[in-house]
């Protein structure tokens, strides 16, 4: 897929989101189904600071050339990419403090982060085609990335957290039900 496709794809999944806050009371957003599960406010701090610090972050690694040269995808990663979209299952990360995102004190400091990430994207696509294609980043899931796998990533990480998002709504709304 070309990347000016998957810039537009972007985009259509991250005004969704931002769409969809003013849905939500922030005791709502940041409220959890259970210990274990996420709120709507971890879930959207988790792409958020996952698209900034990790995939955005090494999408400039392999333009600044502070990445390795080659390397392979897992096989997951190959699976992924081949399908252009992550497997229907939930993914369960490490439940470890730097892992586990944080509820977000307002929707405003989140609207704010998904306007970045826009502004941020659409300033990546432009120079995507400048960066070698041999120069990658390790994922740890899925092995080594170039920039345009980043960039494409980003977007299906997105769609894959709508899942999620709908689970979420489900249950707050059998919550608004009860009230």
């Amino acid at each position: 897929m070309d990347t000016k496709e998957i810039l537009k794809q972007f985009e259509h999944v991250a005004k969704y989101y931002i769409e969809e806050l003013s849905k939500y009371s922030l005791d709502e957003f940041t409220r959890k189904p259970s210990e274990s599960e996420w709120s709507l406010g971890q879930m959207y701090n988790h792409l958020i600071k996952g698209t900034l610090y990790l995939h955005l972050k090494a999408i400039e690694q392999c333009a600044n050339g502070n990445a390795s040269d080659g390397g392979k995808k897992t096989e997951i990663g190959e699976s992924i990419f081949k399908e252009g979209t992550f497997p229907p299952i939930r993914v369960k990360g490490p439940n470890t403090p730097d892992f586990t995102p944080l509820n977000p004190t307002g929707k405003e400091e989140v609207n704010e982060g998904l306007l970045q990430i826009i502004e941020k994207m659409r300033e990546i696509e432009r120079k995507l085609s400048d960066i070698p294609a041999s120069q990658k980043v390790q994922h740890r899931a899925m092995g080594h990335l170039n920039a345009k796998e980043y960039f494409q990533l980003i977007e299906m990480h997105f769609r894959h957290h709508l899942r999620q998002k709908e689970r979420i709504d489900q249950f707050l709304l059998k919550v608004r039900k009860q009230s």
